[in-house]
């Protein structure tokens, strides 16, 4: 299997570009398989193969992995089985989380995900 260069895990897709890109994959009509759709969406919104794309992309499977993670679970609320909801700011903290290597597989180091999510969310109440 291919390892990933630390370069393509260093890179950063702007919070509201990752919004927008994870909602043309919800939205895309297509019946292909998940990497292939999201491979897609990628090199249509940005260019084949562009790093920017290859970096979405990772991104978007490394946030897939960590969903069952039980420390999101307080964010992730479970709808019906097959429903899970992620909160905007978690999808946008994906662009900008810091990416970690676990065997061969490209994983978000869960801590730091959730403060870039913290950081992205909206302040509520009056504290």
């Amino acid at each position: 299997m291919n390892r990933i260069p630390n370069s393509d895990l260093d890179l950063r897709v702007d919070p509201v570009e990752m919004l927008q890109y994870v909602h043309a994959l919800m939205t895309d009509p297509s019946e292909a398989r998940a990497s292939t759709q999201a491979s897609r969406v990628a090199a249509r919104r940005w260019g084949d193969d562009s790093p920017i794309a290859r970096a979405a992309q990772l991104r978007w499977d490394a946030l897939n992995r960590a969903i069952p993670d039980q420390r999101l679970l307080v964010w992730t609320g479970r709808g019906a089985a097959d429903q899970i909801h992620v909160p905007a700011a978690m999808i946008a903290a994906a662009g900008v989380a810091r990416l970690t290597m676990s065997g061969d597989e490209v994983e978000f180091d869960i801590p730091a995900l959730l403060e870039a999510t913290l950081q992205l969310c909206e302040p509520g109440g009056n504290a």
